[in-house]
């Protein structure tokens, strides 16, 4: 509903299954088949240029199962079943998680809610004491984490100490939670605004909690190349480049003979340049001097403009 709520703010015919039979009149009065959630995933990326990435759209799905699991009365062992009583709400908190920081992404669109919003939160934490015997049953692994140098680190999604990070390099880590399955990336900068730590993770962007300023892609690759030994702007190398999984445009900086996306935070090991317009993307290049890149349309785009 609240995905459907973003492609309101574009236009109400965009939650109809079938925008070109939208009728304003049956919408109003509620006479109409609303759009999937794969739609509604396409849509905000097509018209809103919004991407809701591949492990956000995965924990909403697996939530929607069994939320219609519910819906039809039918969730087999549920009432005994401690174990998967705590899976769901597991699933909950990961899917929490990839909706609280769309909707702080969003929050021009829903300032005027900010108060169920964080009620919400707030129930999202009452929420997860049913983990709360899972993570103890934990404390000899992840004593054994710590241990070994890999200190747990607080989980994003559960809030649970029991992340264990494995660092890409001296900025960025990955880490998995072991109470709630939950996967990120993180990157650790200074806050541009107010120079105070701020952690970002799975994306670019992130409210710092200290001033409030906002933080975006090109911040984090402006922390990610100051060092980079070379001439100005990677004049010479061509990066930053563009990612082929996100679109992102100049997002995408090497990293200890990787290529790290500010902006999605996909890892890739290798760039290729688009045999059209010259620009380093990562994907397969393949076919691009005919069809482009995500950033120009080839030959068969320029000739089609100039007829």
């Amino acid at each position: 509903m609240l995905l459907k709520a973003r492609l309101m703010k574009e236009h109400w015919s965009l939650i109809v299954s079938k925008p070109d039979q939208a009728n304003l009149t049956k919408f109003m009065a509620g006479d109409f088949i609303s759009v999937t959630l794969e739609d509604c995933r396409a849509r905000i990326r097509d018209v809103a240029g919004e991407d809701i990435g591949d492990d956000a759209y995965n924990s909403f799905r697996a939530l929607a199962n069994h939320r219609n699991k519910m819906v039809h009365f039918f969730h087999q062992g549920l009432d005994s079943d401690e174990k998967a009583k705590a899976q769901i709400v597991a699933e909950h908190c990961r899917s929490w998680f990839h909706l609280h920081r769309l909707l702080n992404r969003w929050g021009g669109y829903f300032h005027d809610f900010g108060s169920e919003i964080a009620h919400a939160d707030r129930a999202m934490k009452g929420h997860r004491k049913y983990l709360a015997a899972k993570f103890k049953a934990l404390k000899p692994e992840l004593d054994a984490a710590r241990k070994a140098g890999s200190a747990p680190k607080a989980c994003s999604a559960c809030g649970f100490k029991a992340a264990i990070p494995d660092a890409l390099d001296d900025q960025i880590a990955s880490l998995r939670c072991l109470v709630c399955d939950h996967t990120e990336t993180q990157v650790e900068l200074e806050c541009p605004h107010c120079g105070e730590s701020v952690v970002l993770a799975n994306e670019g962007y992130a409210t710092c909690d200290h001033c409030g300023g906002s933080i975006e892609p090109e911040h984090l690759v402006d922390v990610l190349t100051k060092d980079v030994v070379g001439t100005k702007d990677y004049f010479e190398t061509g990066l930053p480049a563009n990612c082929g999984t996100c679109e992102g445009y100049h997002t995408v900086v090497e990293r200890d003979d990787m290529y790290f996306c500010a902006n999605c935070f996909e890892l890739s090991d290798h760039v290729e340049q688009c045999e059209w317009c010259n620009e380093l993307n990562t994907g397969d290049m393949e076919h691009s001097y005919s069809v482009g890149c995500s950033h120009c349309d080839g030959k068969v785009g320029w000739e089609k403009d100039d007829d």
